[in-house]
């Protein structure tokens, strides 16, 4: 029986693929100022671990409030991991990325495909987050309360 990885364990092998398959973006993007990310702490990288699994390879991934992006490693062989926030600051991109600087409904009102499309908002602390329930049938929302 396999025994099931911590948060730590997925973190720090995370941490540590970043940094050794990508250094000049890992400092890049943990080293500018006011980043409150570390190799101790990528974000809420379990999650997305787990969905990175189950989600089909062929479909779209779209992360409301990526933050840094860090996740986005976990899905850079689906079709596309679109990474949504506002805000101007560097965050982790792989070939498969691309990345919208705004919120939820600026991105929203675009009218996006749905079709083999997968919304996230994990730990996004705004009530748009109804809009995304209610645009996408395949979807994963959670915060923390």
């Amino acid at each position: 029986m396999n025994k099931e990885l911590t948060f730590e364990e997925i973190n720090n092998n995370l941490a540590q693929e970043l940094a050794t398959n990508y250094p000049d973006m890992y400092k890049e993007v943990l080293e500018q100022r006011y980043c409150d990310i570390d190799g101790s702490f990528l974000g809420f990288v379990k999650v997305y671990f787990h969905l990175s699994k189950i989600i089909p390879k062929d479909w779209i991934v779209i992360d409301f409030g990526c933050a840094y992006n860090p996740q986005s490693y976990y899905f850079r062989r689906h079709k596309k991991f679109i990474g949504v926030n506002a805000g101007k600051f560097k965050k982790f991109q792989f070939e498969n990325t691309e990345l919208f600087d705004g919120t939820i409904s600026d991105y929203l009102k675009q009218k996006p495909e749905t079709e083999k499309v997968f919304a996230i908002c994990n730990n996004v602390p705004t009530p748009e987050t109804e809009l995304v329930r209610e645009y996408y049938r395949n979807c994963y929302i959670y915060y923390t309360a």
